[in-house]
């Protein structure tokens, strides 16, 4: 939790830079003899085989990030007694993803805010941060990803349930049982996104105690809205809760620190549609726990990297636009009672400059449902088995390469279209060169 917002005295200010290209290529297949209301979208590709923030290719060469930023503390004139204990923190995007996009939307911003925010240090074991932030939360999202991300893709269960699009109206139709449902205007687009971010307060610190133990702490209340929102369209106000333990090993330094940690994370707040005629308030809850290890361990003189993670989610679930295809209407699974959970188990190997990573992961989508809008028939189960090899050139360059085999399931119908449309995923491949200025 200390690693961004806390440096040191001398460290007035400080440049970077991060350039990321990515070739990403899907293997799915079209849509294909679809019946009924779901013909008009034969010849298509469902948004999973697809690239984002497009939603329309299954292969692309594109900057997946171009940011700049700075941080540090205050100096000069702008430096005393007050603010010699502030760190100040900046990021702006300019590449085509989904800071500079809205979701299913075209591009809304050549430049974005990706962070901005400032830290004071005055308390002691209670720093507190103001301004646009990460939110503490799954171990992928909370390290800085685009430095210490071991994949280059998340999981299914971080990008679609805990990753949030946010909508003025939703949907549910279906043509395999169970009530058609409408909550305001459907809509094909999504007015904003999380990032896994959001402007907000927080109070967080760590307390070494004994030799090698840490604890970290993290309250954060934030607007639960689009982090490119003026208008917080529920007023209603997100809480964020995380909680570490972690035992140091020798070696390593930030986030490639050596040490066993146990963590754990929960996030509540509220939603609401802005056309629903009715003003009604969902509930959205997401929490999870884990364990991640990294070091030298069974006497071998080589790093290895252990991560188990489980995920849960309660109510405002997203599952896809009506169809899988873009341009399909948005649904939200909004009632409470429809839950998603998720499973990551994760491994990596350090051999010098070489790193070798396998992760599996599994989303149990709508493994239980409110039985009225949501039912069994609408379950979904996602399982993702990455395989990774990365080559570090320098600390700050390495070329990656992930190859994802992956497997969509509808266990409880035997609906044709949802058969098709579960059978179309397949394998993903990818290669990203990350450049740290």
């Amino acid at each position: 939790m200390t690693l961004i917002g806390t440096e040191p005295p001398e460290q007035t200010y400080k440049l970077w830079g991060v350039i990321q290209p990515l070739y990403t290529y899907d293997f799915g297949d079209r849509l294909e003899s679809l019946r009924g209301g779901g013909t008009p979208n034969n010849g298509k590709y469902v948004v999973k085989n697809t690239i984002a923030p497009w939603y329309t290719e299954q292969k692309r060469l594109q900057f997946r990030r171009l940011r700049a930023g700075v941080r540090g503390r205050f100096f000069g004139r702008l430096n005393n007694p007050v603010t010699d204990k502030i760190n100040y923190f900046m990021v702006f995007e300019t590449a085509p993803n989904l800071v500079t996009y809205d979701p299913f939307d075209d591009r809304h911003r050549d430049i974005a805010l990706a962070d901005l925010f400032l830290t004071f240090n005055h308390l002691p074991g209670a720093r507190i941060q103001v301004g646009l932030f990460k939110n503490p939360g799954p171990e992928e999202t909370l390290q800085p990803q685009a430095f210490s991300n071991d994949y280059i893709q998340l999981t299914d269960f971080t990008g679609r349930v805990y990753l949030e699009r946010f909508s003025s109206g939703s949907t549910r139709r279906r043509s395999y049982g169970g009530q058609n449902h409408n909550i305001g205007t459907p809509v094909n687009t999504a007015y904003g996104f999380s990032v896994a971010r959001d402007w907000g307060v927080q109070i967080f610190d760590s307390f070494r105690f004994r030799p090698a133990w840490d604890w970290s702490y993290a309250v954060k209340v934030g607007r639960g809205e689009a982090i490119y929102e003026s208008h917080d369209h529920d007023h209603n106000r997100e809480l964020y809760l995380y909680s570490s333990l972690e035992y140091y090993l020798p070696g390593g330094k930030g986030p490639k620190k050596h040490g066993i940690k146990f963590f754990g994370w929960y996030q509540s707040g509220e939603r609401r549609f802005d056309t629903d005629p009715e003003e009604k308030e969902y509930d959205r809850i997401r929490w999870g726990l884990g364990c991640k290890a990294l070091g030298k361990f069974f006497g071998l003189d080589y790093r290895q990297r252990f991560t188990v993670e489980l995920l849960y989610a309660d109510g405002m679930i997203f599952t896809s636009p009506a169809g899988n295809v873009k341009s399909g209407l948005l649904q939200y699974a909004a009632q409470k009672g429809n839950k998603s959970r998720g499973l990551t188990l994760d491994y990596g190997f350090y051999l010098k400059k070489w790193q070798f990573d396998v992760r599996y992961h599994c989303n149990d989508m709508l493994y239980k449902t409110d039985n009225e809008y949501w039912i069994r028939a609408d379950a979904r189960k996602i399982t993702e088995t990455t395989l990774g090899i990365t080559y570090h050139f320098t600390p700050g360059i390495r070329m990656t390469a992930n190859y994802t085999f992956r497997d969509a399931e509808a266990p409880n119908t035997d609906d044709h279209n949802v058969q098709t449309v579960v059978k179309s995923v397949k394998n993903r491949m990818a290669l990203q060169f990350t450049w740290i200025l």
